[in-house]
């Protein structure tokens, strides 16, 4: 199969009427992951599994040691689309499968993740996998986390969607060499500068936060409006005020996507409201400033409405720098491919910034049309999804014969 007809499989797992629903551990999430690795199997590549559900694809090198990773993940946001992720995953498998069939060995062991759990659309942690893997998040505090259907992360590894039947369970979490992930854009600048390939400098610092808003909730015709506490509204006034926080900052995103209102009925002033903030920026220091303004704006509204509000860190990661020699092979192998590839930071959070924390990373982006990304029409022009996965097999097999991670270093090295 090509790698199109690969994504366009995959695109029927969890398929909806506005997009694709595939979150983790559920059926049409395990499916993607037992075709992932019939399909790496196919290719002569061997396969294993870790216990956070994380699964690795395997073609053997010429010296021993740990190998150079590429990979993203196969789980989607809700009514999502069929590139985010899945193309660098389907994109490594076909980049080790064209080194394999030219006949010569890489340098060093090439291997190719599908990393569990990395949009956070069912558990409350984004790239749950990878960061398990690095060590950011112990697994005993993952195996705890409540998936918003109340399941357990424990529970659903364990049970008919989590680990899969006939793959080893490796033992433990042994870092990699290095770390290249390829991923569409998610935004309209490369197609805006009409770049076909982007070397990616940095990934945003993000911070997610868990806001519960307590009111008083009564009848909706009896409660005069100057006696109530109502906590719907004083949310709608938080949700401004984060709005309006992230635009006095720079580069700098914040969006309210997801509450819950109670009891939600008509007739009933709401008494709670429970939201969740994802805040975004390049810069920490930015980052950090609004959420200062965001809680300062949470105590008055408290005050002003008379409810109670509660801010709770769901997520803080830092931003992270690509690695400088990663991100040098990185913009040889675009530049040879396009010489109007151009350095971009990502907005998007990805596994690369977890894995950055335990070796040298770097990533490829290749546009996504009118810049859309985390909607069912998601979609990115063959070609360029043909040109991003030839800069992937080059950067792999540079990499691979780089001493770029030989001496068992980690972590980002900044420009």
């Amino acid at each position: 199969m090509t790698l199109h007809e690969r994504l366009a499989e995959l695109a029927t797992f969890g398929a909806t009427a506005e997009g694709i629903d595939r979150a983790l551990f559920t059926p049409p999430e395990r499916e993607a992951r037992e075709r992932f690795t019939a399909w790496a199997r196919e290719d002569g590549l061997h396969v294993e599994q870790d216990r956070a559900g994380n699964v690795f694809a395997r073609l053997g090198g010429r010296a021993a040691g740990a190998p150079v990773q590429c990979g993203s993940h196969l789980d989607t946001v809700r009514n999502g689309g069929a590139y985010d992720g899945a193309y660098g995953v389907v994109g490594g498998l076909e980049a080790l499968r064209r080194i394999a069939v030219s006949g010569e060995a890489p340098a060093r062991a090439l291997e190719v993740v599908a990393w569990a759990g990395e949009e956070g659309s069912r558990f409350p942690l984004g790239c749950l996998g990878s960061a398990v893997y690095a060590g950011l998040t112990s697994y005993d505090e993952a195996a705890a986390l409540v998936a918003d259907d109340g399941e357990t992360f424990a529970s659903a590894l364990r049970g008919p969607s989590g680990l899969l039947d006939g793959v080893p369970v490796r033992d433990g979490f042994p870092p990699p060499a290095a770390y290249v992930e390829l991923h569409i854009e998610q935004g309209p600048v490369m197609e805006r500068e009409g770049a076909r390939l982007g070397i990616v400098s940095a990934i945003a610092g993000q911070r997610r936060f868990r806001v519960r808003v307590d009111g008083v909730a009564g009848h909706s015709g009896t409660v005069p409006m100057n006696g109530r506490a109502d906590a719907l509204c004083a949310a709608a006034d938080l949700v401004l005020a984060v709005e309006a926080a992230a635009r006095a900052q720079e580069d700098t995103v914040a969006t309210v996507g997801h509450l819950n209102v109670e009891p939600n009925q008509t007739n009933i002033v709401p008494g709670r409201v429970v939201l969740r903030i994802d805040l975004r920026s390049i810069d920490d220091a930015r980052i950090a400033a609004v959420e200062r303004t965001v809680r300062a704006e949470a105590a008055e509204i408290a005050v002003r409405r008379g409810v109670h509000v509660t801010i709770e860190v769901l997520e803080a990661r830092a931003a992270v720098p690509m690695e400088t020699r990663m991100r040098l092979l990185v913009r040889a192998a675009c530049l040879e491919r396009d010489p109007n590839a151009i350095e971009i930071a990502s907005g998007a959070g990805h596994d690369a910034m977890c894995i950055a924390q335990i070796a040298p990373a770097a990533m490829i982006f290749v546009p996504s049309i009118g810049g859309r990304s985390h909607v069912g029409d998601e979609r990115t022009a063959p070609a360029d999804l043909e040109l991003g996965v030839e800069a992937l097999g080059a950067t792999l097999l540079a990499v691979a014969a780089s001493g770029v991670g030989s001496s068992g270093e980690a972590g980002a090295s900044n420009p």
